[in-house]
């Protein structure tokens, strides 16, 4: 496969970022048309304190993976100059500037680092230039969006602990021996450069030690929302107001019922149930349980996750990366949870923990099939960051797991393209470039799915920006209706199944 990585932090390191880290991302960096691959590394500590040890050439880093377009992988981390070294966290990677090619912003421990796509295969490290984005805390996970609907994309950060080493004589921590620290939101101006509008859009209070990050239209009002998986503190689903502001629906006047206090690491928007809405799962820590909220279209959810018979399928487990995707084209959502302990191991609880593969029955409920799909067989592993995308460009998704102090994995699907499938990608033009925030209603043999463009999500990473769906039998698709960020309103209709299709904005608002 040409992919030899190994995570250099682990549940046996004592400084937080190598334990609860990194992320990874499926992306088309080099517009080629299939997805490559980005996986972010870890520091080793300095032995008497916080800061990366060893030298600057002998440190871990971050790699770039170059899909060959035969099912294989270059390494092509040196020359596209994306091989940083900080204590890396998140990534996440979008067309800020409109330009044609994906930029990325990574999240560490310490300073933030954008990069500016230069076109051919070279990246430029453009923090200071976009605005003095680099921010010095403790990134977590990244959300690009148009939260204004102006055609450029928006950035919202997280941020976890105020943090430095573990306090001394901690043999485990828990994150309440620590502050949190406050998000940011950039506002994209437009020019290249970004500015901080926490304050103005409402959402500076609170430091929440947030590690999920995922945007997405939840009120089918046209504009983006946003939901953060806090630890140890409560969740916040905040709602666009339409006019650069957003609400808080946590809180007592505002009850979306979406504010669970739990450890919340990660997050994904989908309509597994389609029902014209997207639903929410988040993962949480161990005994926790994680939590699906089934959107009621009115605002509020409502806590399925027993009725769903998702509950017991993450006891005894600290719950990671996860996605929403249709793995066997049968047309609705299947769901990928990746797991890991962050204590050293005892015989009592061993620090790898086999991750979690739910089918979605198509009523509602899903059933365990992680020995059916081979992924028990993966045995135990740290995972943490977890991405999904059709890298094969086969017709059925495949995964990519980033587990803490182990060698990543690639999952390829061996079988979801035994039924039909069609997978779009959305090149906007007023809208910006990514189609990122579009909604698309698919209908094909009486059925329609609901599908968005979600640019950050899982934990501290990022999936394909294709939108798949899965067809089963259906011989053509009746009818696409897209939804753009800009208001505009496109429709397609008898387009033919197994096809990678590419649709460019256009029409009137």
């Amino acid at each position: 496969m040409g992919i030899n990585f190994t995570h250099a932090g682990g549940i046996d390191k004592k400084v937080m970022p190598a334990i609860v880290g990194s992320g990874c991302a499926f992306a088309d960096y080099d517009n080629d048309g299939d997805l490559d691959l980005y996986l972010v590394n870890t520091a080793q500590p300095h032995p008497t304190s916080d800061q990366p040890g060893g030298s600057a050439g002998s440190r871990p880093k971050n790699a770039l993976y170059q899909n060959n377009g035969d099912g294989t992988f270059t390494d092509v981390t040196t020359q596209s100059k994306l091989g940083d070294d900080g204590w890396g966290m998140g990534c996440a990677f979008a067309d800020y500037d409109n330009d044609g090619d994906l930029d990325l912003y990574l999240s560490n421990y310490k300073a933030n680092v954008f990069f500016k796509n230069q076109g051919n295969g070279i990246f430029k490290k453009a923090s200071s230039s976009a605005g003095g984005i680099g921010d010095e805390r403790f990134g977590s996970s990244i959300g690009w969006a148009d939260y204004d609907n102006d055609g450029f994309l928006d950035l919202y950060v997280g941020n976890y602990l105020d943090y430095g080493k573990i306090p001394q004589g901690k043999e485990t921590f828990f994150p309440y021996d620590f502050f949190g620290h406050a998000n940011i939101l950039y506002l994209n101006q437009g020019d290249g450069k970004f500015m901080d509008v926490t304050d103005s859009a409402g959402i500076s209070g609170g430091f929440h030690m947030t590690l999920g990050v995922a945007w997405a239209d939840y009120d089918n009002d046209g504009d983006a929302d946003l939901y953060l998986a806090n630890d140890t503190d409560q969740n916040i689903l905040y709602r666009n107001d339409g006019e650069a502001t957003l609400t808080n629906t946590n809180i007592m006047d505002e009850r979306s019922h979406t504010g669970d206090i739990r450890g919340g690491m990660g997050i994904t928007w989908g309509d597994y149930d389609n029902d014209d809405d997207l639903d929410l799962f988040v993962t949480n820590w161990l005994d926790e349980n994680n939590v699906l909220y089934r959107n009621n279209d009115d605002g509020t959810f409502t806590d399925v996750s027993s009725a769903s018979g998702i509950f017991e399928s993450g006891l005894g487990k600290t719950c990671w990366g996860t996605e929403f995707f249709d793995y066997d084209n049968d047309g609705d959502l299947d769901l990928y949870i990746a797991c890991g302990h962050i204590d050293p191991p005892t015989w009592e609880m061993p620090g790898g923990q086999e991750d979690i593969f739910l089918q979605n029955n198509g009523d509602g409920t899903f059933i365990d099939v992680s020995k059916q799909t081979g992924v028990a067989q993966l045995g135990k592993m740290l995972g943490r960051g977890a991405a999904f995308g059709d890298y094969d460009q086969d017709g059925d998704i495949d995964i990519l797991l980033l587990n803490a102090g182990e060698k990543a994995v690639l999952l390829r699907n061996q079988g979801g393209n035994q039924n039909h499938w069609l997978h779009l990608k959305l090149i906007g033009t007023v809208s910006n470039r990514d189609g990122v925030g579009a909604q698309v209603r698919l209908t094909a043999n009486g059925h329609t799915q609901l599908r968005e463009v979600i640019c950050g999500s899982s934990y501290l990473s990022q999936s394909s920006l294709e939108l798949e769906f899965g067809l089963g039998k259906a011989e053509e698709v009746d009818r696409i209706e897209i939804r753009w960020s800009s208001g505009i309103r496109q429709i397609l209709t008898e387009i033919g199944v197994n096809q990678h299709l590419q649709i460019i904005e256009k029409g009137n608002l």
